[in-house]
């Protein structure tokens, strides 16, 4: 079977961003819809469809920042997780102690939500996510699921799944989705990651599993105890390798790809494809300096607990590849545009992203103006991201940010 091939350009909003960011249409080029066997479309853009300009695209702006004032309530002091409603108000899980504070768009403190402990509305870990009136929070030290409307009220928990610490997700129709762990028995083929569906009343509707695919090669240290018996290991990937990644999407199901190539599937179940889409992309090289440096920031932290000569036997910077992967991870925000992380081959002190739209049409190149974790306390929402950063004091600070564009200028 031969597939169908069909071209287009972005429309309607998106072109109207393009102009505003100064964009020339010669400049600009059009998406390849491929029609595969199965009637799968696969999406490819070999530049820039929207928006481009010679300093690179899009540029994320800062709107507002906040920690809280010291000693008062809105002060932060661990923050695991965070939301973003409709409205713009942020939610932040706290740790120290535990609680949820609900912030304004521009970072006034409106309320407290929960609290430390383990009785009805208490929580000791909180992962959470918010659409329309409800807010939810997944504990995977209690394997326990809570939801409250967004004034606080408590409307009911539940036994839920324990152990997987990451963010959760309430997609538009409200089904609220919670990482499970599973058990492979030694020999025994693995299928994945599996999310559980649940209702926002607390019933199981189904399950989705990431695709699971074989990591390169693992560093190891291991430790010895009294008689030579082992007594203490770990683990960690090597730097630069590709593996799959994924995101869940607000219309439902997930986007995963495998960072070796550069090429996203839209999954509805994590078993099938709605979509593939990419851009064209060639390897960047990494050089010896960059290699040597990130070994060596690996070593640091296992060297405490290992000893130094016992985790440089594990960590050889040979196992480093000699360039970059397609890109670091991938999330959706809430207008359905595809965020692609990509390693910062130069200026590694800001965050490099490719947008795509809900389509899977390479918009173009956008910066953020400094660097972010690679996971977690992140919130993606329809005009840009709120996350939370450190200051120069190292006080974690909540970021606003908007997507925008200017005349070349950023």
């Amino acid at each position: 079977m031969t597939s169908s091939k069909h071209t287009y350009r972005a429309t309607g909003a998106l072109l109207l961003l393009a102009a505003c960011s100064g964009a020339k249409a010669s400049t600009l080029a059009k998406a390849v819809i491929d029609t595969l066997p199965g009637g799968i479309p696969r999406v490819t853009s070999s530049a820039p469809t929207a928006w481009n300009d010679p300093s690179g695209g899009g540029l994320l702006v800062e709107e507002a920042r906040w920690s809280g004032e010291d000693g008062t309530t809105a002060e932060l002091g661990e923050p695991q997780s965070l939301a973003v409603d409709d409205g713009g108000r942020v939610y932040v899980v706290d740790t120290k102690p535990a609680v949820i504070k609900v912030f304004a768009p521009g970072g006034a403190l409106i309320r407290t939500i929960g609290g430390e402990g383990e009785g009805p509305g208490e929580f000791r870990v909180g992962f959470i996510a918010v659409r329309g009136g409800h807010l939810v929070l997944h504990d995977p030290r209690l394997a326990r699921t809570t939801v409250w409307d967004t004034a606080g009220t408590l409307l009911r928990s539940w036994h839920s799944s324990c152990c997987y610490w990451t963010d959760i997700q309430l997609d538009r129709q409200e089904r609220i989705y919670v990482p499970s762990m599973v058990t492979v028995k030694p020999g025994g083929e693995r299928h994945g990651t599996p999310w559980v569906r649940w209702s926002i009343e607390g019933v199981v509707l189904d399950t989705i599993w990431v695709p699971y695919r074989e990591t390169g090669k693992f560093w190891t240290i291991m430790s010895k105890g009294p008689g030579g018996k082992n007594s203490m290991s770990m683990s960690t990937g090597v730097p630069f390798q590709p593996s799959l990644t994924y995101a869940l999407h607000p219309e439902g199901g997930i986007i995963y790809g495998w960072t070796g190539e550069y090429s996203v599937v839209r999954s509805g179940t994590g078993r099938d494809t709605l979509r593939l889409f990419g851009r064209a992309w060639t390897p960047d090289p990494i050089d010896d300096a960059r290699r040597r440096a990130e070994l060596e920031n690996r070593i640091r932290e296992p060297a405490k607990t290992f000893g130094e000569e016992n985790v440089r036997a594990a960590f050889k910077l040979e196992d480093i590849p000699s360039s970059l992967p397609a890109f670091m991870n991938l999330r959706v925000d809430q207008s359905g545009r595809t965020w692609v992380r990509r390693h910062v081959v130069a200026d590694t002190s800001r965050a490099a992203f490719d947008v795509f739209d809900s389509t899977g049409a390479f918009l173009g190149p956008v910066l953020l103006p400094f660097q972010i974790n690679e996971w977690g306390r992140q919130a993606w929402t329809r005009d840009g991201l709120v996350t939370i950063i450190e200051d120069e004091d190292g006080r974690p600070t909540v970021v606003r940010m908007r997507l925008a564009f200017s005349a070349g200028k950023h």
